[in-house]
């Protein structure tokens, strides 16, 4: 007996919303084991956590179903997923692995459109110690993944 991934991201979701956040994936394993992430432009409380899950758990018996749920924000260390994420980190610093193999590094100054425009600062040519600072738009089909840069300070 498979449960149903759409109607669990549906349930998730109208939730979601309600606490001003987004959906970002909705994982379910073979043993039932089912993981949804979300995240809020505000940050994810664990009360935020709590009110999703009682959410999908009074809409899923789990008498006529055994499942195991975890609700959880999206990992800072994972790529992103779905387009607010990208809204959420604007001023952030990124890194963005393309289709074609390079990298680029950078801050988000928007995401509209399907077009990420990232400020990079990159040597300027032929000197060691000037730099400058370029727009880089990148539409989304040539990005393969991009990751937060967390910063250690």
């Amino acid at each position: 007996y498979m449960i149903v991934k759409d109607e669990r991201r549906r349930v998730a979701e109208s939730k979601i919303k309600e606490l001003n956040g987004f959906l970002v994936d909705v994982k379910i394993n073979t043993a039932n084991i089912i993981t949804v992430f979300f995240d809020r432009t505000e940050g994810v409380q664990v009360e935020n956590c709590l009110e999703v899950s009682k959410h999908i758990e009074e809409y899923f018996d789990r008498e006529i179903e055994d499942y195991e749920l975890t609700v959880c924000s999206a990992g800072l260390d994972k790529p992103f997923m779905v387009d607010e994420q990208y809204q959420k980190y604007i001023g952030k610093e990124v890194g963005v692995l393309l289709a074609n193999g390079k990298r680029k590094k950078g801050i988000i100054l928007s995401f509209e459109n399907d077009e990420l425009i990232l400020e990079v600062v990159k040597k300027m040519k032929g000197s060691r110690k000037e730099y400058e600072i370029e727009e880089v738009v990148i539409s989304k089909e040539e990005i393969k993944e991009t990751k937060l840069k967390i910063n250690f300070k």
